[in-house]
């Protein structure tokens, strides 16, 4: 799923959860034949310490609309997934219809998921029925993954913390 799909999707409030460039692995199979080769661990991106500051810095960025400095800290991969600023914004103006404006910061958190850290931020909206989480996937000061979700549905976080 690409990352302008998901945001699509997040604005509209139509899917449980999105979790962009963060789907979780299949189930190991209890019948996996012995000559089969195991997955590579994935890699662990340690936490730098900045999370926090870069997660609100990017949050503000999208808040005010400035998608070209969002771009200008994504890697390659997510620039690509979405498009360009131009339709990332598109996409965020649904997203806005949708749930209204921030008006309230009820929690911000650095977890680590998937073995990256991960700034997630949750809010009351002026339209939502719910507060709504918005997650930045930050590796090394990039952004390599978004997600926006009802809080009720966050993923699932490292078992260990």
């Amino acid at each position: 799923m690409s990352i302008r799909t998901a945001l699509l999707s997040a604005a509209l409030l139509t899917l449980p959860a999105i979790a962009l460039s963060q789907t979780p692995a299949p189930a190991a199979s209890a019948t996996t034949s012995a000559t089969a080769t195991a997955e590579p661990a994935p890699t662990v991106h340690p936490r730098v310490g900045n999370e926090t500051e870069l997660g609100r810095a990017y949050t503000a960025f999208l808040y005010a609309g400035q998608f070209d400095s969002l771009f200008a800290h994504m890697s390659e991969e997510l620039r690509t997934d979405m498009g360009s600023p131009d339709d990332m914004a598109a996409q965020f103006d649904q997203f806005t219809a949708q749930v209204g404006e921030e008006i309230k910061v009820i929690d911000e958190m650095v977890v680590m998921r998937k073995g990256s850290p991960q700034y997630w931020r949750t809010a009351e909206f002026s339209m939502a029925p719910e507060p709504i989480m918005i997650r930045w996937v930050i590796v090394d000061g990039q952004i390599t993954g978004i997600g926006i979700n009802p809080a009720s549905q966050a993923p699932p976080i490292d078992p260990d913390q």
